[in-house]
C-alpha cells in the first residue's frame, strides 16, 4: 500500500516551559512553515462518519468528541500541538514569556469572525473569563492559575499566572476554544442559537445541521492563511450503527473513520486493503484509558469493599481480548504508562479473583439472597462506540458470579451525559478517560472535589478527598519534571487505593481514511481535530 503524505508543516521547536523557564530573560517564538514537497489541490469534499449527533456545538462547554470533533474546523484555539506536545501558532502568531514562567503575551493573527466582526483579544479575555471558567469541566484549572488577562490592544493578549503552569500550552491547544464576545455576551450560553450554528474563525464556516442525518461545514475563504484549506467543504454523516458505517466507507460513501468509532474488530482487515490509510498516530494527546466510574453517592458503591470486591470480579485482559481484539494493554491507574514522566506501576493490584470478591462483598454485609442476587446495579454507555456497547455485556457476565445483577442502559451520547453528570441518575458509567499530554489537565477534571458538577465530563463519581486536592494543586504549579513526577505517583496511589474508578484498560486507537486523501495524521498530536490541512488528489491545482 503506498501511503502519500502531502503539506508537512515542520516548525521551529519550541521547548516545553520547563525548559523556557531556565533561560534569561524574555523569550519570544515565532514559527514558518517549510513548504510541501508535494503541490496539494483544492476541492472535494471529505465525508466524515461520526457515531451521534453532538449536544451541541459550543466547545466551550463541555469535553464531548463529537462536539470538539465538529466545531474545531469552525472554532480555533491559541496554539496547536504537533506530535511532541510542541506548541504551534494558530490564532497566536508568536508569543513572549517571561523568565519566572509567569507571564505570556501573545501576539494574535488579524482576522475577523465568519460573520464579519473583527477578531480582538477581547475574544480570547471574554471566551477564558466568562465561558471556559465558568462552564467547561477543566475551567477549573483556569480558575487557579489565571491571575489576570490583559488586552493592551486589539492584537495583544496577556495572561499573568499565579504561579508557573508547566502544562500552559497543552491546556491552551486542548480545548481552550477561541468564541465570539459580541454573539455570547450577557446571553444563557445554552440557549444561545449560536452554541448550535457556531460562527467562529477557523478554515471551514458551518452551514447547516439536519438533526439525526449530517452537520455540513464549507470552506472559509477568508482564513488568515490564505493557503488554506484545501477542501471545499466537509460533511458529517451521523451514523450510529458501526455496521453501516463500515459498509458505507468500503462502498467509498464515508472517507474518514476516527479513532472513536473505528471497531477495534476491523483494523486488522482494513490494514490488508490497498486503497485505506489506517494509523495510530495522531492521538498521542488523548491516552484513553477505558473506565468504569462508580457514583459514590449510591449505595452499594459508597462501601470501600464492595468497589474491591468489583474489581476482583473484573478480567481485563478478558475485556482486552474480546472488547478491543487484543490492541490494548491493562491499565493499572488512572494515568497510561505512555505519560512516562509521570506514570507509575507501583499502585495497588486488584486481580481477577472471584472467591475473594465473594468474600469482600459478604463482609460488606450483602449476602446473596435465595436467587443468588446480592443486589443489582445500572450501567450507561454511549451504544455508538463498539468497544463500550461490548464491555457493557462482558461486565454484565464478569459480575453475575459474585452475585451483582448488571441491567445495561445504554444510549445515544447525549441522554448519557444527561443522566450521569446532571441527573446523576447511575450506579456505573463505562468511558474513555483521557490522561495524555499532562496530568495537571487531565486529572483534576475527573478527581478534584471542585469540579463535582453537573457539567458533562467532570467529576461523575462525586469523589471528593482534600489530600488529592492538594496534591493536584502542588503538581500544577511546580516546575521540576522529577519532583511534579513524585507527586503524580503520590496521586496514582492514593486514587487506585481509594476507587473512585476502575481503570481497565488503555485502548489501541486506530483512525483510517481513503488515501485518495491527502494530509490526515501528518503532524498533529490531535489529528482527529485538524482536518484543515487535507486535500483531495482528484482536486484541481488553484
Amino acid at each position: 500500500m503506498r501511503v502519500l503524505f502531502g503539506r508537512k508543516r515542520k516548525w521551529r521547536l519550541l521547548k516545553l516551559i520547563t525548559m523556557l523557564i531556565a533561560c534569561v530573560g524574555a523569550l519570544s517564538i515565532g514559527f514558518e512553515p517549510v513548504e510541501a514537497q508535494e503541490t496539494p489541490k483544492y476541492g472535494g469534499t471529505l465525508v466524515v462518519a461520526i457515531g451521534q449527533g453532538p449536544a451541541n456545538l459550543n466547545p466551550t462547554t463541555t469535553n464531548a468528541f463529537y462536539t470538539k470533533m465538529v466545531s474545531s474546523p469552525v472554532y480555533n484555539t491559541l496554539v496547536r500541538l504537533d506530535f511532541n506536545f510542541n506548541p504551534v501558532p494558530l490564532l497566536a502568531r508568536s508569543w513572549v514569556i517571561s523568565p519566572d514562567g509567569k507571564t505570556y503575551t501573545f501576539n494574535l493573527v488579524e482576522t475577523k469572525w465568519h460573520d464579519g466582526e473583527p477578531f480582538t483579544s477581547e475574544d480570547v479575555k471574554f471566551s477564558f473569563e466568562e465561558m471556559l471558567m465558568k462552564n467547561h469541566p477543566g475551567g477549573g484549572i483556569w480558575k487557579d492559575k489565571i491571575k489576570e488577562i490583559r488586552t493592551p490592544n486589539p492584537r495583544t493578549v496577556i495572561f499573568e499566572l499565579n504561579t508557573p503552569f508547566p502544562a500552559f500550552f497543552v491546556k491552551n491547544a486542548y480545548d481552550s476554544y477561541i468564541i465570539p464576545k459580541h454573539l455570547f455576551q450577557g446571553t444563557d450560553i445554552f440557549k444561545n442559537p449560536y452554541s448550535m450554528k457556531p460562527i467562529g474563525t477557523g478554515a471551514f464556516k458551518f452551514v447547516e445541521w439536519v438533526k439525526g442525518s449530517h452537520i455540513r461545514l464549507e470552506r472559509n475563504t477568508n482564513y488568515f492563511n490564505p493557503k488554506l484549506p484545501y477542501l471545499e467543504g466537509i460533511l458529517f454523516k451521523i451514523m450510529p450503527d458501526p455496521g453501516t458505517r463500515m459498509v458505507a466507507f468500503e462502498r467509498g460513501e464515508i472517507d474518514y473513520l476516527s479513532f472513536y468509532i473505528l471497531p477495534p474488530s476491523e483494523v486488522s482487515r482494513l490494514k490488508k486493503m490497498s486503497d485505506v490509510v489506517i494509523t495510530s498516530k495522531g492521538h498521542e494527546i488523548f491516552g484513553d484509558i477505558l473506565t468504569l466510574d462508580y457514583n459514590l453517592d449510591n449505595p452499594p458503591l459508597n462501601n470501600l469493599l464492595v468497589r474491591k470486591a468489583i474489581a476482583h470480579s473484573i478480567d481485563k485482559q478478558y475485556i482486552i481480548e474480546k472488547a478491543d481484539y487484543g490492541l490494548g494493554k491493562v491499565a493499572t491507574g488512572p494515568l497510561a504508562s505512555v505519560v512516562t514522566w509521570a506514570y507509575t506501576s507501583d499502585v495497588p493490584k486488584y486481580p481477577y479473583n472471584l472467591e475473594l470478591a465473594n468474600k469482600l462483598l459478604d463482609e460488606a454485609g450483602y449476602p446473596k439472597k435465595t436467587d443468588g442476587v446480592r443486589f443489582r446495579l445500572t450501567i450507561r454507555y454511549d451504544r455508538a462506540v463498539p468497544i463500550l456497547s461490548k464491555t457493557g455485556e462482558i461486565l454484565r457476565e464478569q459480575l453475575r458470579p459474585v452475585g451483582i445483577d448488571l441491567e445495561l442502559n445504554p444510549g445515544d451520547i447525549a441522554t448519557t451525559l444527561e443522566m450521569v453528570f446532571k441527573q446523576r441518575k447511575f450506579d456505573l458509567l463505562i468511558t474513555g478517560r483521557p490522561s495524555g499530554s499532562d496530568p495537571a489537565i487531565s486529572l483534576p477534571p475527573t478527581f478534584s472535589s471542585e469540579n463535582v458538577r453537573p457539567v458533562p465530563y467532570s467529576n461523575a463519581a462525586g469523589y471528593k478527598n482534600p489530600v488529592i486536592d492538594d496534591l493536584f494543586e502542588k503538581g500544577a504549579r511546580l516546575i521540576d519534571p522529577i519532583e511534579r513526577a513524585k507527586i503524580y505517583h503520590q496521586i496514582q496511589k492514593i486514587l487506585v487505593t481509594d476507587l473512585p474508578a476502575i481503570w481497565i484498560e488503555e485502548y489501541g486507537k486506530h483512525s483510517a481514511w481513503r488515501n485518495e486523501f491527502i494530509g490526515l495524521h501528518t503532524w498533529s498530536s490531535l489529528s482527529s481535530y485538524t482536518l484543515e490541512d487535507v486535500w483531495w488528489t482528484k482536486g484541481k491545482s488553484k
